[in-house]
């Protein structure tokens, strides 16, 4: 009886480090032995990017609160705090935040204040609020402004940290419970246009009513039974056909032009 052993073959692998090491792959012919080293080319390298944020409260326990909170997220990196609308201007050229979480009621120069300031000179940053106020009027002031995002500082460690990585994938975290009665505010206080056609596709329409329910992407897509870039494409053709920059600013719109109604919420 003849044992026949496959050849040995070395595939080079990177590791993370950046080393290089030999990893043995025993191959019965070379095709396989390169589609093993493919397969170790191609394996997709994790997503370590931290995502820089900027905290900016007049109180120390909430900088202090967000310290903590932060410190235990891999892909979130706290990079300065500020006392004021003021000094968050002064310092965020030189720190360069991909979000700024801020509080809404500071002394002389307020979050809306601030976050219309900030957004001027830097548009690509997202800002989300971070209050204890339940009020829909400071909802609607930050939103009116540009936020991404509004989270109650009753919120927990997870809860904050999928807030803000929500807001950075530009989705509009705000409480769930406070999305009803802003919606209804804001329906109420604008008359239906009805002369307005917004021509939405029935896939739109679907996703639009779903971002009205506060769905995420990944929801969206497990319902659909659709891949989460193809419901994000989706979200881009429906924030370009309501002028809108976020899901808030398109339920809105939508409510606005009588594409949806209360009953949707």
């Amino acid at each position: 009886m003849e044992l026949r052993v496959s050849p040995r073959y070395v595939v080079k692998n990177h590791d993370d480090s950046g080393d290089e090491s030999d990893v043995a792959v025993r191959c019965s012919s070379p095709t396989r032995y390169l589609i093993a080293k493919l397969r170790r080319i191609a394996k997709p390298a994790p997503d370590q990017r931290k995502y820089r944020v900027l905290v900016v409260d007049d109180s120390v326990l909430p900088r202090a609160a967000a310290r903590t909170m932060l410190g235990s997220a891999s892909n979130l990196r706290l990079v300065g705090e500020a006392s004021s609308g003021a000094e968050a201007l002064r310092v965020i050229d030189t720190l360069k935040p991909d979000l700024i979480l801020m509080d809404v009621h500071m002394p002389d120069m307020d979050g809306p204040a601030t976050a219309k300031a900030v957004l001027i000179r830097h548009p690509e940053t997202k800002v989300v609020a971070w209050t204890v106020s339940e009020s829909s009027d400071d909802l609607l002031r930050m939103m009116q402004v540009g936020c991404s995002g509004y989270v109650l500082k009753d919120a927990g460690p997870g809860e904050l940290q999928r807030a803000l990585l929500s807001a950075l994938r530009s989705e509009s975290p705000v409480p769930r419970k406070m999305i009803p009665e802003v919606l209804r505010r804001v329906a109420e206080s604008t008359p239906l246009s009805q002369s307005s056609v917004v021509p939405l596709t029935s896939r739109e329409m679907q996703i639009l009513r779903a971002i009205a329910k506060g769905q995420t992407t990944k929801r969206m897509a497990a319902d659909l039974g659709l891949a989460a870039p193809s419901i994000e494409t989706h979200l881009h053709n429906i924030f370009r056909k309501l002028s809108a920059t976020n899901r808030g600013e398109a339920v809105s719109a939508a409510l606005k032009v009588g594409l949806i109604t209360l009953a949707d919420l």
